[in-house]
């Protein structure tokens, strides 16, 4: 038999589209209101949402545990796969590479555990280059190695609508979300070369981080060529469809690899409403 993908539940791939691309999902654990349920498989991304606003306290993620790594992996040995890829979250959020690691080393198969550097719409654009290169038969080893070039290519940003859940893990002091608000400046942020979630931008309002994702596209295409943009957002489908609106509008052709709704950990850092994009040089 051939080699399996693994990715963890921060990918934000609904569970239709794992089993679609043939997917093995290892979902994260979410702690909220004293109750800890297992991502996208015991809780759904809409039934958090209402949770995490009804919360009184963020809600808090943590990794798959090794064991339950290993449980994964022992399942894929018993259905035949001598090979595994393990897609993780950026390792400097999680310790969810960790976990992946330790459980890999006694997993009696090849596992290779690979530190994405991102999260939701970024990560999912790695997750769609592996699965296509499998399924047009790459071996294992081409699809790693592809896989490794594709993250250096990745980037991904996220704007947030409501400050809320920013002054609550204290990432914004209330005195500068009340400017914000007056102003209404819409803080944008990006993950770095590590996957750190860094400061990269302050947009006038949902308009003008619209505009800056039309621009960095735009940029983009100019560069490298054609690029493929995944879009994700928290109950803000208006702000994607505008932004597809306004790239047609510009003329900037790209690939669409589709949209997701943001899952806890994003979710949980920036609350309802925010709207990001994962680009990277299509292929």
């Amino acid at each position: 038999m051939g080699f399996a993908i693994m990715s963890d539940s921060t990918v934000d791939w609904t569970l239709e589209e794992c089993v679609a691309r043939q997917v093995v999902l290892a979902p994260l654990n979410i702690e909220i209101d004293g109750e800890v349920l297992r991502d996208q498989t015991e809780i759904s991304t809409e039934d958090f949402y209402d949770r995490m606003l009804a919360a009184e306290h963020l809600p808090k993620t943590s990794q798959p545990s090794p064991h339950e790594f290993a449980e994964a992996f022992g399942t894929l040995a018993k259905e035949g796969y001598g090979r595994v890829v393990v897609l993780t979250i950026a390792s400097v959020l999680s310790g969810t590479y960790q976990s992946a690691c330790l459980a890999a080393a006694d997993a009696g198969i090849e596992v290779r555990v690979v530190d994405t550097h991102s999260a939701s719409a970024g990560m999912g654009l790695v997750l769609r280059r592996a699965c296509d290169l499998r399924d047009s038969g790459a071996s294992f080893d081409e699809v790693c190695a592809e896989i490794e070039r594709t993250i250096g290519n990745v980037r991904f940003f996220i704007a947030c609508d409501q400050l809320n859940n920013l002054i609550k893990g204290g990432r914004l002091s209330e005195g500068d979300a009340f400017a914000a608000s007056l102003l209404n400046v819409k803080p944008v942020f990006a993950f770095d070369e590590v996957g750190a979630l860094k400061p990269h931008d302050k947009a006038k309002g949902m308009k003008g981080v619209v505009k800056g994702y039309v621009d960095l596209i735009a940029e983009r295409t100019r560069s490298e060529g054609t690029q493929i943009v995944r879009f994700c957002h928290t109950r803000n489908p208006d702000g994607v469809e505008r932004v597809r609106r306004e790239l047609a509008d510009a003329g900037i052709a790209f690939v669409d690899a589709g949209c997701a709704s943001c899952g806890a950990t994003v979710a949980t850092h920036l609350g309802i409403g925010a709207l990001g994009v994962g680009v990277c040089k299509a292929w």
